[in-house]
């Protein structure tokens, strides 16, 4: 799962001078763009050179991300779980630093971002500025400036309860670089309460400020930037694929077999006795893999338990680990005789007494020998996708994988429709076909873009909210297999998002 949070409020505070005069209630809260800036000696107040400097402040609605948590859909707790703080520069071919260090802060008071516009001579006075963070609110010290832990009052966040420093860091060395900073530690105190849902505080770190030397201008696009995509955005990701291998089953390898209990094709949980008692955690119920021989049926049983989105149960979801052994006299008796061998799964109470599901039969084969190890000649499409789509959609987009070296698998005639196969380590982007550029990219290290599986095929779930309305769009998979990464490109046909009424 990958969620991109847009920012809901942005602006920056500053105590530049213009004509001899500091623009403590200036606001730009309405501006296109966030400028980071210090000035040193610019400006002499007497004899003794002014320090000019702005802070940007942001703020995202967590509402979605937060939804997300109370459904037990995401774990912010998961090894697997990551969000990024993403502003986007917007060099105008104006002088920009080099070789500088940008600090995070959570912050502590909220601010309001007003309605200011002016950043050549900042004479638009409104709420915030460098003296007042909200209409009934000062800084505790002028300009977001006072250090606190979040357990007292302050401006900005410097330590928590479980975090000993809660800045985050990123160094700029062409001084052109997009910010994109790991904020998962502030995120993940953020969504347990620890840290206040106030925003972040950006500016240049407390060494750069305090010296005499001049930093001007680094410029970011603001939630008011005229092209969307290049908003303030936080990324937000975790791992909720589900494996499955229904169709990969294979001898003497630990397959995952998966059930999907739906009622009014809604997930819901299996229930069992009069008192419908909810099937739930781990080793909750039996899965028995049966097989036809003479006189009757032979099986192979294993525990399954309650699928988990991290720690969070999956409400209808189960799955069981199986090994099926081909060094099993009654099952190898089978292999030898056609190679492959059927089995219907039944899904049991632990005592084996109630069979909840029986589910369609399934075939289980040799591991796939080859005498070379290069990837295999895959190809990869997309089914009934749609033209357009609203910009505020979730809906599944199906991958077929067809392998044309798959011996199980050969088509006599063309076209021919077959079912696609199941890979391990498959994963998905999503590319802008009008500015030829990636907006959300293949991730194969926290896996939030992981393809996952089921007993129809490859699936992913696509949500619109992370693209930008108005512009067409197209699907890229990777397969990662054999320690080799293969991409394919423009997998779909290009679909356009909408702007939702």
């Amino acid at each position: 799962m990958l969620k991109i949070v847009k920012a809901d409020k942005d602006t920056y505070i500053t105590n530049k001078v213009i004509r001899g005069k500091r623009k403590f209630n200036s606001n730009v809260g309405a501006a296109g763009t966030l400028d980071l800036f210090k000035l040193y000696g610019a400006s002499m107040s007497g004899s003794t050179p002014n320090t000019e400097l702005s802070r940007i402040l942001v703020h995202f609605d967590l509402s979605e991300v937060k939804k997300l948590v109370s459904e037990g859909k995401l774990d912010y707790t998961d090894p697997s779980f990551f969000c990024k703080l993403k502003l986007k520069d917007v060099y105008g071919g104006q002088p920009t630093p080099v070789n500088y260090t940008v600090n995070v802060f959570p912050l502590s008071a909220s601010f309001d971002e007003g309605i200011g516009k002016d950043v050549s001579y900042y004479s638009d006075y409104d709420i915030c500025n460098w003296i007042t963070s909200s209409l009934t609110t000062k800084w505790v010290t002028p300009g977001c400036g006072n250090a606190c832990n979040s357990t007292s009052p302050g401006d900005y966040i410097t330590s928590s309860i479980s975090l000993a420093s809660t800045v985050a860091s990123q160094n700029f060395v062409k001084g052109d670089e997009d910010l994109v900073i790991d904020v998962t530690k502030l995120m993940s105190a953020t969504l347990s309460n620890e840290l206040p849902d106030r925003g972040f505080r950006i500016s240049f770190s407390e060494n750069l400020e305090n010296d005499n030397k001049s930093y001007f201008v680094k410029r970011f696009a603001s939630s008011n930037a005229y092209d969307e995509s290049k908003r303030p955005h936080l990324s937000v990701g975790f791992n909720d694929s589900i494996s499955d291998d229904t169709q990969n089953l294979v001898f003497d390898s630990s397959c995952k077999l998966t059930l999907y209990n739906t009622v009014a094709e809604t997930l819901s949980n299996i229930v069992s006795g009069s008192a419908l008692i909810p099937i739930t955690g781990s080793n909750c119920l039996k899965l028995k893999l049966m097989t036809e021989i003479s006189g009757g049926y032979y099986s192979l049983t294993f525990s399954g338990s309650q699928f988990s989105y991290g720690s969070n149960p999956a409400t209808g979801i189960y799955q069981s680990n199986v090994v099926i052994p081909s060094t099993d006299s009654t099952i190898s008796a089978k292999i030898i005789q056609s190679g492959s061998v059927n089995f219907t799964p039944v899904w049991l109470s632990n005592d084996q007494t109630i069979a909840f599901v029986t589910g369609s039969v399934i075939t289980a084969r040799p591991a796939s020998r080859r005498s070379s190890n290069l990837p295999k000649n895959y190809i990869v499409t997309t089914h009934d996708l749609k033209d357009t789509y609203r910009d505020n959609e979730e809906f599944t987009v199906r991958i077929n994988i067809f392998d044309e070296s798959n011996p199980y698998i050969k088509a006599s005639k063309l076209p021919v429709d077959l079912q696609g196969i199941v890979v391990k380590n498959a994963y998905y982007q999503i590319k802008d076909v009008t500015f030829d550029n990636v907006v959300v990219s293949f991730d194969d290290t926290n896996n939030s873009t992981k393809i996952s599986s089921d007993s129809l095929g490859m699936y992913f779930k696509l949500d619109t909210s992370n693209l930008t309305a108005g512009r067409s769009y197209v699907i890229e998979v990777m397969i990662k297999q054999n320690g080799q990464k293969t991409t394919f490109y423009n997998v779909s046909p290009v679909f356009r998002i909408e702007k939702s009424e």
